[in-house]
């Protein structure tokens, strides 16, 4: 049994009339009679016809063919709870944006070449505070820096996640010396 012939035989056949006109849709498995005609004058209701009231140039059969069904997505039934969640994390990364920096600053006293590019993964528990702090990079920076800035992150607090559970925080960021009136990225 192929698509079209399933799909023929899953709607029972039917018709509609137009302006006076009457059109016959027939959705029944292939080689079987049409259905009958149903005619809707626009003051009536559809009654059955019988079949030889219909002339044949008033008959119009009609095929189905359905393709694949799809899903529209529907606009967001509640807040975005990612976005929510992103912009906690920049607002309090922002807050320790001094604090960071004096980490480096300490580091940049000792050794005037001193950069890293560094990135920060922080585990947020279900209550909002930092359960764990990974870094990678930064080596240039030394240890004493590392922890530092490693130490201010562990002390930050973030909203709790939704539904509770962890959220992991990927913070990239880079630390290096500006000359001066070169302030800009």
């Amino acid at each position: 049994m192929d698509s079209r012939t399933s799909l023929r035989s899953l709607f029972a056949p039917t018709s509609f009339a137009a302006a006076g006109c009457i059109a016959l849709v027939a959705c029944s498995p292939a080689g079987s009679p049409p259905p009958r005609a149903v005619a809707t004058p626009t003051s009536a209701v559809a009654m059955p016809a019988p079949a030889t009231e219909i002339t044949a140039k008033t008959q119009t059969t009609c095929d189905l063919v359905c393709e694949r069904a799809q899903i529209v997505p529907r606009p967001a039934d509640g807040p975005d709870y990612h976005e929510k969640a992103t912009a906690n994390a920049n607002t309090v990364i922002e807050a320790m944006h001094e604090d960071l920096l004096a980490c480096y600053k300490k580091r940049v006293a000792a050794n005037p070449n001193a950069h890293g590019f560094i990135t920060i993964d922080v585990i947020v528990g279900p209550d909002g505070r930092v359960r764990d702090v990974e870094t990678t990079g930064g080596a240039v920076l030394g240890e004493t820096t590392m922890s530092c800035l490693v130490q201010r992150v562990k002390r930050a607090s973030f909203d709790p996640p939704h539904n509770g559970g962890t959220l992991r925080i990927h913070v990239p960021f880079s630390l290096r010396r500006v000359a001066p009136g070169d302030e800009t990225f």
